[in-house]
């Protein structure tokens, strides 16, 4: 498995969009805010998962992960997970946090904790997948990267 990154206006980069529509996740923001999205990619060729991660210091933001119904259930979700999380650590991150609203056990067997939104530091409640495009009802979680 390689994690490739996605060049927008690519084939890829519109599989990615398409598979996030499909799980009902936002898009419109793909390309804002300084967003970087990868691909899970098996030797065959074939992508398996995909996820963006939005630098914001020492913190980051983990979104848009996606495993298209056809690979799910064989731990390509974790995989992207944590191959993202070592790719973090590359950018000095020292916290990943996200927003779900249906995957808050599939993200605390990943190690994330729930967390209140008013404990989020700044660069975080700032980006539009905060303030503006998750549901308030969706959960706020953090992982501390070792």
């Amino acid at each position: 498995m390689t994690l490739a990154p996605l060049e927008p206006a690519s084939a890829a980069f519109e599989a990615f969009e398409q598979a996030l529509t499909s799980a009902g996740l936002p898009t419109s923001d793909l390309l804002a805010e300084g967003g970087r999205y990868y691909v899970l990619r098996c030797p065959d060729g074939h992508d398996v998962a995909y996820a963006g991660l939005t630098p914001l210091g020492d913190e980051a933001l983990l979104r848009s992960v996606v495993v298209p119904a056809a690979s799910r259930g064989r731990g390509f979700g974790a995989d992207v997970v944590a191959r993202l999380g070592g790719l973090a650590s590359t950018y000095h991150v020292r916290r990943l946090w996200l927003l779900t609203t249906d995957a808050e056990a599939f993200f605390a067997g990943l190690g994330f904790v729930a967390v209140d939104r008013g404990q989020a530091p700044a660069p975080v409640t700032a980006t539009r997948q905060v303030s503006d495009l998750c549901p308030q009802s969706a959960v706020l979680m953090c992982r501390t990267l070792a």
